[in-house]
């Protein structure tokens, strides 16, 4: 990247962060004085990278919760620790491994882990990437991510994909996050880890779209009634994060 796309990126973040609301496509083009390609391709950019968001007002930008974690720590140390209570929470009422994720390109890169006390568990190490299309936490993140910005990591997955089997792994996929949207979180059982199951939601209700959030729970402590219960835990929490974002003072 030229030192030039990143004079104009800074300038539309400037331009957002002066005027304090969300602005269109054409006003930031106005505001910049940056040709609307120029300003469409660099918005959507850092859409992808989690820096902006689609405001409520159609066609409209804002500045997104992850400039200001910048501002304070380091970006995986930020995020860790908004998220700490509720991963805590989850740890205390199931005593399993509880994971914070990240998407990053096509992989899910795990950055904090809080582990299980009981004997038989799933370790992963912070630092440790998986494709995301094999994992729940992977699925969470993507599923709630506009129609656009999927379509392009699909395109891109499936470039890395081996021919053999492609086409069948990219439409298991999309039956995969058309559940996840459906059913309110993401589900996968022994997919990435034989023996392992997990249950993952996005952190995209409280500002976070390319983090995630998944417990981990060896298959034979995964009875049908855990397992219902364990869903219904995460859909509550998406929705009570959604409604402390929204209580938030702006």
């Amino acid at each position: 990247m030229s030192i030039a796309v990143l004079d104009k990126a800074f300038s539309i973040l400037e331009v957002l962060a002066r005027t304090g609301r969300p602005l269109s496509l054409a006003e930031l083009a106005e505001e910049s004085r940056l040709p609307k390609p120029t300003v469409h391709r660099i918005l959507r950019s850092l859409r992808e990278l989690g820096y902006l968001d689609n405001a409520p007002r159609r066609g409209s930008y804002a500045l997104s919760e992850r400039l200001a974690s910048l501002r304070a720590h380091g970006r995986d140390d930020a995020l860790e620790t908004r998220v700490r209570p509720t991963l805590e929470q989850l740890h205390q009422q199931y005593d399993e491994t509880v994971n914070l994720g990240m998407l990053e390109g096509i992989y899910v890169r795990y950055v904090h882990v809080v582990e299980t006390t009981q004997p038989l568990r799933w370790i992963v190490k912070p630092g440790a990437r998986d494709l995301f299309h094999t994992t729940a936490l992977g699925r969470a993140i993507v599923a709630w991510l506009p129609d656009e910005q999927r379509a392009r990591l699909i395109k891109r997955l499936s470039a890395a994909l081996p021919p053999r089997g492609r086409r069948s792994a990219l439409q298991q996929l999309d039956n995969q996050l058309s559940a996840t949207l459906a059913r309110g979180c993401a589900l996968e059982e022994e997919e990435t880890v034989a023996g392992v199951a997990c249950v993952a939601i996005s952190l995209q209700p409280m500002g976070e779209p390319l983090a995630g959030i998944s417990v981990s729970v060896p298959v034979n402590r995964f009875p049908d009634e855990r397992r219902t219960a364990l869903i219904s835990t995460m859909r509550q929490l998406s929705a009570s994060l959604q409604k402390d974002r929204l209580r938030a003072p702006a």
